[in-house]
C-alpha cells in the first residue's frame, strides 16, 4: 500500500515537472516571440483611422504622443503634406527620411484604407513614396497570413501547414532597414484583421513557434497553389539548388487551375512586342524534367527575341511557365486579312516549387497530418520549435 502511494506520488511529482518545463519554454517564446515589420503600402496617399472611438496615438518630429481620430497623407501641387481629421487646414510638409509611428491600444486594430491592420504603423517618407510598415508580433502576423493564403473552409491539417511553412518562410526573410517583408505575393499574403478568422488563429495556436528546418537551419519555404502534377526541383527555376526543394508528385488535379487556357490576339501580342512586330511563331528551347518551358525564342515581323520561360510568364500574364502554344488563324471580317493569334494551354498556378496549396488540401482530406504533408513537399526536413541558432 505504501509503495503504491509512492508510485502514485512520482508520477504526479513527474507531470508537474513536465507542465513547468512546458509552461516555462511557452514563456520564454511568449517573451521573445519574434517581431516582423511587415510592408503594407507603399504609396503618397494614405487614409488612416481608429475603429471606433479609441483614439489612434502618433508619435515623430511634429509629435509627442498625440491623439487622433484619424490623418491622411498625400501628394498636393508637389508637396507632401499630413493633416488631422479634426483640423483639415492645418497641414504639415513632409520631408524626406521623416519617420512616424501610429498605433492604438483597441484590439480591432487600425483602418488603412479598407483594411485593419494590428501592433503599430511606421511611416516613412522617402523621396518617392511614402512607406507603411505594420510592426507586430510574428504569431498574430500568421493567423492572417494563413486566412490569406488558403480558403479558412479548407482541412484543419492544411491550415497548419500553411501556418508552419509561412512562419518558416517569414522569419527567413532578412529584411532591410525598413521592412522584413512584403504583404504581396511577392512574400506571402498579408491582409491583416481582414482574414484573421477563429480557424486560422486556432491553426497557428496549435502549431505555435514550430518550423522546418534542414541541417539545423532554417528552409527557404516556397509554396504555390497548384504544380499541374508534379512539383519543380528548384535549381530549374532559380539558381539555388536546395535538396529540400525536389520535385515529387502532387495531388492537385481537382482544382479550378489545374489545366486552362488564355487567347491573345494578334494586335494584343503586337502591343507586348512591339520591337520585334508582334509574335508570329514561337520556339521552345529547353524544358525542365517536369515539362515546363525553360527559353523560348520569338519570331515577329521584324526579328525574334529570347526569353525565359519565367519572364515569359510574367510578360504575357500566364498562371505558370508550364505550358504550349498553338497560333490559330482568325479572320476578323470578310474584306479583312487573316491573322494569327495565340493560344496558350497551361496547367497548375505558381512557381511550382515547395508545398502545394491544393497538393495539401488533398493529402489533408485523406487524413493526412501537418507534419506528413510537410515531410512529403519538402524532402528531409525536421519540424521543431524556433531557436535564433537556426537563422
Amino acid at each position: 500500500m505504501i509503495l503504491k502511494v509512492k508510485n502514485n506520488h512520482s508520477k504526479f511529482c513527474l507531470i508537474i515537472i513536465l507542465f513547468i518545463c512546458v509552461f516555462q519554454s511557452e514563456g520564454v517564446y511568449a517573451s521573445r516571440e519574434p517581431i516582423i515589420r511587415v510592408l503594407i503600402s507603399k504609396n503618397n496617399n494614405l487614409r488612416i483611422r481608429s475603429d471606433r472611438s479609441i483614439p489612434l496615438t502618433i508619435e515623430g518630429e511634429f509629435f509627442s504622443r498625440k491623439k487622433i481620430k484619424g490623418l491622411t497623407l498625400k501628394n498636393e501641387k508637389n508637396r507632401k503634406i499630413l493633416y488631422f481629421d479634426k483640423n483639415k487646414q492645418k497641414k504639415y510638409d513632409l520631408k524626406s527620411n521623416q519617420q512616424f509611428q501610429v498605433s492604438t491600444s483597441d484590439g480591432r486594430g487600425i483602418w488603412v484604407g479598407q483594411k485593419r491592420f494590428p501592433g503599430k504603423l511606421n511611416l516613412f517618407v522617402l523621396d518617392s513614396e511614402i512607406f507603411l510598415v505594420n510592426v507586430l508580433g510574428i504569431e498574430k502576423y500568421l493567423s492572417s497570413v494563413v486566412g490569406s493564403e488558403m480558403p479558412t473552409k479548407w482541412p484543419f491539417e492544411a491550415l497548419k501547414a500553411q501556418a508552419i511553412a509561412s512562419r518558416t518562410y517569414a522569419l527567413k526573410q532578412k529584411g532591410n532597414n525598413l521592412f522584413d517583408i512584403d504583404s504581396t505575393q511577392k512574400n506571402q499574403v498579408y491582409n491583416g484583421l481582414e482574414s484573421r478568422t477563429n480557424k486560422t488563429i486556432r491553426a497557428v495556436k496549435s502549431t505555435r513557434s514550430l518550423v522546418l528546418i534542414y541541417k539545423n537551419k532554417l528552409i527557404n519555404a516556397l509554396f504555390h497553389s497548384s504544380s499541374g502534377g508534379m512539383t519543380e526541383n528548384s535549381q530549374d527555376v532559380w539558381k539555388n539548388q536546395y535538396p529540400y526543394l525536389s520535385s515529387v508528385k502532387d495531388f492537385d488535379k481537382k482544382n479550378p487551375k489545374f489545366k486552362w487556357q488564355k487567347k491573345f490576339s494578334n494586335q494584343e501580342l503586337i502591343n507586348l512586342f512591339p520591337k520585334i512586330g508582334g509574335i508570329k511563331n514561337i520556339e521552345i528551347l529547353n524544358i525542365t524534367s517536369t515539362g515546363r518551358v525553360k527559353n523560348v525564342r520569338l519570331v515577329g515581323a521584324y526579328g525574334s527575341d529570347q526569353l525565359s520561360g519565367i519572364d515569359l510568364r510574367k510578360k504575357l500574364g500566364l498562371n505558370s511557365n508550364f505550358v504550349r502554344f498553338k497560333f490559330i488563324e482568325e479572320e476578323l471580317n470578310k474584306n479583312a486579312l487573316q491573322k494569327k493569334s495565340l493560344i496558350v494551354f497551361g496547367q497548375g498556378s505558381g512557381h511550382g516549387v515547395g508545398m502545394s496549396q491544393w497538393g495539401a488540401k488533398y493529402m489533408a482530406t485523406k487524413g493526412q497530418k501537418a507534419e506528413r504533408i510537410l515531410k512529403y513537399f519538402y524532402r528531409g526536413v525536421q519540424i521543431k520549435p524556433f531557436r535564433k541558432d537556426y537563422l
